[in-house]
C-alpha cells in the first residue's frame, strides 16, 4: 500500500452548492467525489478508494458524526473531516469521541483554509499509510527472526545430543 498520486476526498453534503465549491477549489490537487447524502457516500465508498471523507454535520437522514463512526468502523484507515455552519458543541464533543475525526471545520471557510486543512489530511493519510507499511515490514523481520532463532535452537539441541 503505497500513497496515492492524487488522494480521494470524498464530500458529503445535502447542500449541492457546497459540494460543488468544494469540488470546484480541490479538483486540481485531488480526485473529489461528491455525495448528497450519507447513502451515497456510503456507497461511493464502497466503490472507490477513499483516503478523506468531508462530511456536514447536518443532513436530513444521517448526521455527519454517525455516518464518519460507520465508515471508521468499515475503512479505518480513511481520514475523516467534520463540517458545520452552526456552533454545535454537542456534536464536536460527539464527533471526536465517536466518529475519531481528524478535523473539525467551521462553515463559512475560506479557500485557503479549506485547502491547507485538506491537504494536511493527506499527508497524515500519507504518514498513516507509511506507518502500516513499516508495521508490516518490521511484522515480516519479527517473523524471520523467530524462525532464525528456531533452527538455531535445533541446531543446538543437535549438538547436544551428538555430545
Amino acid at each position: 500500500m503505497t500513497a496515492p498520486a492524487k488522494h480521494c476526498l470524498l464530500v458529503v453534503d445535502d447542500e449541492a452548492d457546497v459540494c460543488d465549491s468544494i469540488h470546484d477549489l480541490l479538483r486540481r490537487e485531488f480526485k473529489v467525489l461528491k455525495a448528497p447524502s450519507g447513502a451515497e457516500g456510503a456507497r461511493l465508498m464502497q466503490e472507490n478508494e477513499v483516503h478523506i471523507v468531508m462530511t456536514d454535520q447536518r443532513m436530513p437522514q444521517i448526521s455527519g458524526v454517525e455516518l464518519l463512526t460507520r465508515m471508521r468502523a468499515r475503512h479505518p484507515h480513511a481520514i475523516r473531516m467534520l463540517f458545520t455552519g452552526y456552533a454545535d458543541l454537542e456534536a464536536i464533543i460527539a464527533a471526536i469521541n465517536q466518529g475519531h475525526i481528524y478535523q473539525f471545520l467551521k462553515k463559512p471557510w475560506q479557500p485557503d483554509e479549506l485547502l491547507a486543512a485538506v491537504r494536511e489530511a493527506a499527508a497524515e493519510y500519507d504518514r498513516l499509510v507509511e506507518l502500516a507499511e513499516e508495521r508490516t515490514r518490521l511484522q515480516s523481520e519479527l517473523n524471520n527472526l523467530r524462525d532464525r532463532v528456531s533452527v538455531l535452537e535445533e541446531e543446538v539441541k543437535l549438538l547436544r545430543v551428538e555430545r
